[in-house]
């Protein structure tokens, strides 16, 4: 059977262009690998030669990957890697860390109240489920999958990053979200927000009262660095009636209270 002509160009075309962008993303990865090696910024002749790249290509490429901070140029013309790689870097390692610190506590406390464990960092404005704890066959539905992302306001571990928030940058969250619901129970207003912020700074732990998702209720409490800063969350979630919550609440403080002091905070710091 002989493919119709415009067929054939169009599975002609599409190869190519996969091609192109195979060899864009090898030559761009040449070129950060140069970088990475060097101690000192390279000018765009020497990142030619090491690379073996065309310097009209080699130019093309750095520009494009200026714009998003993988790499800069500096004012005697020679380059060097971004601080993108540093923000990555950074995140990277403390993601690292925390779950490092935070996996037998979590372990612990899912052995005392036999819930699912779930933890958390910020990622501009939602969380990011990091790691959990959960007993297979029963609290898969409660474990977040690793990645997965959720709103500040609709989460116990959203309201607690919530509560590190000047004034301002909380009426700027307000904005940008528009507090959008995610179920009835969601929290709406910026006025209902605020006073939920202000119990959870005087409680020192945050709930969900299936505010992200029906029939799945959540207490959280915050693990801080030396500074005092909250840098992650662990969360217990359930599917049934916290009738436990004030022992659960208690056990869940203890844990993130020693994942933060082997983090270097004393709860007699600010």
């Amino acid at each position: 059977m002989t493919m119709p002509t415009e067929n054939a160009d169009y599975l002609q075309n599409t190869g190519k262009e996969k091609v192109k962008q195979v060899q864009v993303l090898e030559r761009s990865q040449r070129i950060l690998r140069t970088l990475a090696e060097s101690t000192l910024p390279v000018s765009l002749h020497e990142l030619a030669e090491r690379t073996e790249i065309h310097m009209s290509t080699v130019h093309r490429l750095l520009w494009n990957m200026a714009q998003n901070g993988f790499v800069e140029r500096g004012a005697n013309g020679r380059w060097r890697l971004g601080l993108t790689f540093l923000e990555y870097g950074s995140l990277v390692r403390d993601r690292m860390d925390i779950r490092e610190r935070a996996i037998g506590a979590m372990q612990q406390l899912f052995e005392r109240t036999g819930q699912t464990i779930n933890l958390s960092i910020r990622r501009g404005d939602s969380i990011m489920y990091i790691e959990h704890v959960y007993a297979p066959g029963t609290g898969i539905r409660l474990a977040r999958r690793i990645g997965a992302m959720a709103p500040l306001h609709c989460t116990s571990g959203g309201k607690l990053f919530l509560t590190g928030m000047t004034p301002e940058e909380v009426s700027a969250y307000i904005s940008r979200t528009g507090l959008a619901p995610r179920t009835p129970q969601s929290i709406s207003t910026p006025e209902r927000l605020i006073m939920e912020i202000n119990r959870v700074k005087e409680l020192g732990w945050a709930d969900d009262k299936e505010e992200l998702e029906l029939g799945i209720r959540c207490i959280g409490a915050p693990i801080r660095d030396r500074n005092g800063r909250i840098t992650a969350a662990v969360t217990i979630a359930s599917n049934i009636e916290m009738r436990h919550k004030p022992d659960w609440v208690r056990h869940l403080l203890t844990a993130v209270n020693a994942v933060s002091a082997s983090m270097g905070w004393r709860q007699s710091n600010p």
